[in-house]
């Protein structure tokens, strides 16, 4: 059994906007590990992710469906969410049949829609009952605690998601500042010189205007200034589907990002950076062992970037491969030995590996790099501590004090 799904979203922004027309489906493709299916066939409760001039799954593909469940589901988005009827009673049928993490997104969904905030926030804490390591449904109640003014639940989800994968740090991030566009845009003189020029923008110029969009969260902005770059190029310059997809990645788009990170690769096979934001898309499909990989033929091609071993070595710790973490972060202190920032990244994994001498040193080593960042006395007092140095922990603790109090 086959059937397709014909989409269009706005902004083109969507993760389902990577299912493209005429694409044939079979039902197990709707069995792909959770962070993979929600990629692929659901997005975040935010307004501008929402489907418009969509076309909905067919009739005859939904027939032909054995598993009752997931027809629910799929009848359920048509119904709910491209649609504007109900679709409780589906919805709920197929989380009492097999609790499908699609039937809870498209749920939360539903009432998102329809502004049943309440309801919609009980939709979302049922699947975190039952998908608990998945950020996907933390960011979807902290965007909806957001919208009724729960600061301390929406601050709690958006610290669980983004430990859980730190692009939802990003995509909420951005959410959170969009009221503040207009501000952001009109205050940046580059933005406003560079929309104001009557003729086509130069490639650098492009670049320029792609990364003051950024810095002021237009990542939609951004996207449509790539793409129509990547239109006039005839697809020929992989520089810009790598801009592309780190932006997608940035809004947890990951089939968006993937497809365009595996073009730039497909357009330049040494194009180092594409390898790197793919392997955080593998890192956020939980497929470590790819992400690996690609990391590897990044360090191949340029042995000397320290990203490579920045997002390497976090990758290594969070398997704990606490070993190969420690050779990642040496090799990133021998590439920048006068930034505070990497010994502090070395100091906490030599505290993990139990060498408090070596954490103490790393975080003396960042304090005199910034003497001025208080955290780092913090750090330092709870090693000094530990290594029976209470006159010191001490000492650093009063510095800590007098930083935050300037």
């Amino acid at each position: 059994m086959k059937f397709s799904l014909v989409l269009g979203m706005k902004h083109m922004i969507s993760n389902l906007a990577v299912i493209l027309q005429n694409n044939a489906f079979v039902a197990s493709d709707f069995t792909l590990p959770v962070p993979i299916l929600l990629a692929k066939f659901s997005f975040l409760p935010i307004a501008s992710f929402f489907p418009e001039e969509t076309r909905s799954f067919p009739t005859d593909g939904l027939n032909s469906v054995e598993q009752s469940a997931l027809k629910h589901i799929l009848e359920g988005f048509n119904s709910g969410i491209i649609g504007n009827g109900d679709p409780v009673a589906l919805l709920e049928q197929a989380i009492a049949q097999t609790h499908h993490a699609l039937a809870y997104s498209y749920l939360g969904l539903y009432y998102f829609k329809i502004a049943d905030y309440d309801k919609a926030i009980t939709t979302f804490t049922d699947a975190i009952e039952h998908y608990e390591e998945e950020p996907f449904f933390y960011a979807s109640r902290c965007l909806v605690y957001r919208l009724i003014d729960e600061d301390e639940g929406a601050f709690y989800d958006y610290q669980i998601a983004k430990r859980l994968d730190f692009n939802y740090h990003s995509v909420l991030e951005w959410q959170e500042n969009q009221a503040e566009l207009t501000y952001f845009e009109a205050e940046n003189l580059v933005i406003q010189e560079l929309e104001s020029k009557p003729k086509q923008l130069s490639s650098d110029e492009i670049n320029s205007l792609g990364l003051e969009y950024v810095h002021s969260y237009s990542y939609l902005k951004a996207i449509d200034l790539y793409s129509s770059a990547i239109a006039a190029s005839g697809g020929k310059d992989s520089n810009l589907f790598v801009f592309r997809g780190s932006l997608y990645l940035k809004l947890t788009c990951f089939e968006l990002a993937l497809s365009d990170f595996n073009q730039a690769i497909a357009l330049d096979a040494n194009k180092s950076a594409a390898y790197i934001f793919r392997a955080k898309v593998f890192e956020s499909y939980r497929d470590s062992q790819s992400a690996l990989l690609d990391y590897a033929k990044a360090e191949e091609i340029d042995a000397d970037s320290s990203i490579v071993y920045e997002e390497r070595a976090s990758l290594f710790e969070r398997l704990g491969l606490l070993k190969e973490a420690l050779m990642d972060f040496d090799r990133l202190v021998v590439l920048n030995p006068e930034d505070f920032y990497v010994y502090s990244l070395r100091a906490d994994l030599n505290e993990k590996l139990e060498d408090l001498p070596g954490a103490l040193a790393d975080y003396s080593r960042a304090i005199d790099l910034n003497p001025y960042y208080s955290d780092l006395y913090s750090y330092r007092a709870a090693i000094r501590e530990k290594l029976g140095d209470p006159i010191g922990a001490k000492a650093d603790l009063d510095k800590f004090n007098e930083l935050e109090d300037e």
